[in-house]
């Protein structure tokens, strides 16, 4: 199953590769993967360790640089173009972002000086990240025969252990707050959300602690959308004929077939276990992402966890691959 993923994101590594030059659109790279076009920038990010932005921009300038050092023939300007930058402005400047020196300074000798400092080979791809080499699944079934699958991500710095399992979830009406612009790392952020959103509720008698659940829906891929327009809505779970108003929000979570991945973690750990799941188990389950925003399902207050830990549900639309 995995050697299907390797597979279809190694089409889309050629693909990138034999089109460099031209417009390389997120839609037309998810449908040489046959990947969820929702779900393909982070199945990229998460298997390569590199966003697919990044990836497809570094190429450009690397090979734009071998054409600096190689072909004098060329005009700087010509490579910029046929490298697949709209611009010799624009190609000079992301030249310099990347390499610390114009395009004219690599030309006339600073890509020697660039090798001997060996910052070249540090920034070179590496076939698979972190996450899919250090991740351990087992499955196993129930005597319901339900599949599970116990997970163990080893890093020298990271130790995560955790659980999947794929469900039907029903329809789940939620009463929202919406926030636009960054929200990674943010607790102060998403505590302040989630007062707003219990101020609202709480007197109208629509939270009961134990059974309205409490989550987050992440309505752009992060390694997509600009970090100042990625949205997310913090929400609780709601009857569907509830009224709302002003900055509350209503909406519904589509029932379908999901992969819950199980986590206690700490705070700065969310990314990990993103990765953990769409690196580490998405490729050894036999799934492949669907249509659909994901979302977390907040499980325990972690100020009262003896190590202010968090219990997490991360729930991901999943189909059979």
């Amino acid at each position: 199953m995995k050697v299907e993923y390797l597979r279809r994101l190694n089409r889309v590594l050629e693909y990138i590769d034999s089109h460099l030059g031209e417009d390389l659109d997120h839609e037309t790279l998810a449908g040489e993967a046959a990947f969820s076009r929702f779900h393909f920038a982070r199945i990229f990010s998460a298997a390569l360790g590199e966003s697919l932005g990044a990836y497809i921009q570094r190429l450009r300038l690397e090979r734009a640089a071998g054409y600096i050092s190689g072909r004098p023939d060329m005009t700087i300007t010509r490579i910029g173009i046929e490298s697949g930058f709209s611009s010799s402005a624009v190609f000079s400047r992301a030249f310099r972002d990347h390499f610390g020196m114009s395009p004219s300074e690599w030309r006339a000798g600073g890509d020697a000086e660039y090798s001997r400092n060996c910052k070249l080979q540090s920034k070179r791809y590496h076939p698979m990240s972190i996450y899919c080499e250090a991740t351990t699944v087992e499955s196993s079934y129930s005597v319901y025969t339900q599949q599970k699958w116990r997970v163990s991500m080893k890093t020298p710095t990271k130790n995560l252990d955790y659980t999947v399992r794929v469900d039907e979830q029903q329809e789940k009406t939620v009463a929202y707050v919406r926030h636009t612009g960054p929200y990674a790392g943010n607790e102060e952020l998403f505590h302040g959300l989630f007062s707003r959103l219990l101020k609202w509720a709480v007197p109208r008698q629509l939270f009961e602690a134990g059974k309205t659940e409490m989550l987050t829906i992440y309505h752009d891929s992060p390694e997509i959308t600009e970090e100042e327009k990625l949205r997310i809505s913090v929400c609780i779970t709601v009857p569907p004929d509830t009224e709302v108003s002003g900055d509350i929000g209503k909406t519904a979570i589509p029932a379908g077939r999901y992969a819950v991945g199980e986590f206690l973690i700490s705070a700065d750990e969310y990314g990990d276990a993103w990765n953990s799941l769409f690196a580490g188990w998405l490729p050894e389950s036999g799934y492949q992402c669907s249509e659909g925003p994901c979302y977390e399902v907040y499980l325990n207050d972690p100020e009262e966890h003896p190590e202010g830990r968090h219990r997490v549900a991360i729930h991901i639309p999943v189909a059979p691959l």
